[in-house]
């Protein structure tokens, strides 16, 4: 099981925490929620930057020191992420992809930069993969150009393709990880709010993980110029992919359901549709519609395409009425149990954690009766409870809100704000009786 240790960075203070299949992170604002979520993702995206480093390396034919180069491109990304950490004493983070792959962050003595250190079997798997790509690259490159058919050139060419796939299937097996990573930050509806004028908008102004959202959003946008009935119908049509009906059915209603209307794209712009003839451009839409519409139409396509992805998505419940944000846990719960997917969630809404523990007691209770349950609630937004990770984070610390015995999240937790509002009222409400 992959692991994560955090010390000293930012928030939080000491933090060891194994993944598991459905995380929670709950708390109030600038608590290390975010921190916490960030740095996972930032270790997970690690395997694909050693992907690049021997597409690279492959192209310019330079393989010298391949552990400096890729603990250079590891620093950058820390960079892009982070910012610089030099004000950070006894930084320290290490992230397990197994027991015995793993990768250290630490602060240079001088504190002038970050250093990437890796585990002995790490090493010893980059390195035998460089001698593979060596030994290919040099009898690729043996050949005279000049003496090659378009036949041998077209060979070539399928030769270095078969070999970036083949250093793919490497590297997610050094990993144990090939998952699509999906980052949902936080503020995502100043992407609508300008969604007319993002072509106007110089990326380098916003943070990397949103230019990085910008860049997933520009790429399946021009899916959705037609209706999510329509793109299930299309993707029947032009493609072996099994559609699994009753999820795709389900996802579509609960997307309608929050979004009090049918999105879709055209020439025009981004439009939330009311009916057949009623529209009003994204931009000045709700702002519950503007912050959850890209989550909706991002898992939307992951549960039709059935993708194993490794998502995190920040404050889901932004902007949303209680009931939409249990309609959003559901959608989310629903993705997750597609294939081997992962998923973290930060919140402040204790309405999320209430939703996660119906999900988690309706598995339970399923096990037993499970028509009568799936008439309560579905069976495919079912979670199971091992899969599930709950804590609350507070004060740079990490505490697990899981309930032992009942093997639910505690309900003391979802219960505590509710009681001192109540406990406020009613010391109000008898001062004013007197």
């Amino acid at each position: 099981m992959q692991k994560i240790e955090i010390r000293n960075f930012g928030p939080i203070q000491n933090l060891i925490l194994q993944l598991k299949d459905f995380s929670v992170l709950i708390g109030p604002q600038a608590s290390g929620k975010s921190t916490i979520a960030k740095t996972i993702f930032f270790f997970k995206s690690l395997n694909d930057d050693l992907v690049k480093y021997f597409i690279n390396s492959f192209e310019s034919g330079d393989f010298e020191k391949p552990i400096n180069s890729y603990g250079k491109i590891i620093r950058q990304k820390y960079l892009d992420y982070f910012g610089p950490s030099t004000h950070l004493n006894n930084l320290y983070l290490k992230f397990y992809y197994t027991k015995d792959i793993w990768i250290t962050i630490t602060l240079e003595t001088n504190h002038n930069y970050i250093t990437a250190n890796f585990s002995k079997t790490l090493l010893d798997s980059i390195k035998k993969l460089v001698n593979e790509s060596l030994k290919f690259h040099s009898s690729h490159n043996s050949r005279s150009i000049s003496l090659l058919t378009s036949k041998d050139l077209l060979q070539k060419d399928i030769e270095k393709r078969e070999f970036i796939s083949n250093i793919k299937e490497k590297c997610n097996l050094i990993f144990k990880e090939d998952r699509e990573l999906i980052f949902i930050p936080a503020g995502r509806s100043l992407l609508a709010t300008l969604s007319d004028q993002l072509q106007y908008v110089n990326p380098r102004s916003l943070d990397f993980l949103m230019r990085t959202f910008l860049d997933k959003i520009n790429i399946v946008r021009p899916l959705f110029n037609k209706s999510l009935n329509d793109i299930i119908k299309e993707r029947k049509l032009l493609t072996q992919l099994e559609i699994d009906y009753s999820k795709t059915t389900l996802a579509e209603n609960i997307i309608t359901k929050i979004l009090k209307g049918k999105y879709q794209f055209d020439k025009d712009g981004e439009k939330i549709y009311y009916d057949a003839n009623s529209y009003v451009k994204l931009n000045f839409s709700s702002s519950g519609q503007q912050e959850s519409l890209w989550i909706l139409l991002l898992l939307f396509i992951i549960i039709l395409e059935k993708q194993n992805v490794f998502i995190v998505i920040e404050e889901p419940e932004a902007h949303l009425f209680p009931e939409a944000q249990k309609e959003i846990l559901n959608l989310i719960a629903l993705m997750s149990n597609i294939r081997n997917s992962q998923v973290i969630i930060t919140t402040h809404s204790p309405y999320i954690i209430a939703s996660l523990n119906n999900l988690i007691l309706a598995k339970k209770a399923g096990n037993k009766n499970s028509k009568l349950v799936n008439n309560i609630i579905n069976k495919h937004l079912w979670i199971d409870r091992n899969k599930i990770f709950a804590a609350k984070v507070q004060s740079g610390k990490v505490s697990e809100i899981i309930d032992s015995e009942f093997n639910i999240i505690e309900q003391d937790y979802v219960d505590m704000i509710s009681r001192e509002i109540n406990s406020e009222f009613d010391a109000l409400f008898q001062l004013n009786q007197q």
